[in-house]
């Protein structure tokens, strides 16, 4: 015996306007500004509750290092994919 479908639809899909609004964000830029930031409050802590000068250089050096590594690396990838689609 057929079963009727519900009236309403099973998956709601997002609109085109919502779906170009999550696919314009640029989620690597978000990343490296938010890892700046904790960089800055660790220096700022190592720097003025340690007085630890070279401490506080270190961690905003490794963080400059980290980011500019996975940015260049990671801004390939994301053009090579933006390609695809």
């Amino acid at each position: 015996m057929p079963m009727p479908l519900p009236p309403k639809a099973r998956a709601k899909t997002l609109p085109a306007r919502k779906r170009d609004i999550t696919d314009s964000i640029d989620w690597l830029g978000l990343w490296a500004i938010s890892l700046g930031f904790c960089a800055i409050n660790l220096a700022a802590i190592a720097y003025f509750q340690i007085g630890d000068n070279i401490g506080a250089c270190f961690i905003l050096a490794g963080a400059a290092a980290l980011i500019s590594g996975i940015i260049c690396f990671g801004s390939g990838r994301n053009k090579a994919r933006q390609i695809d689609k």
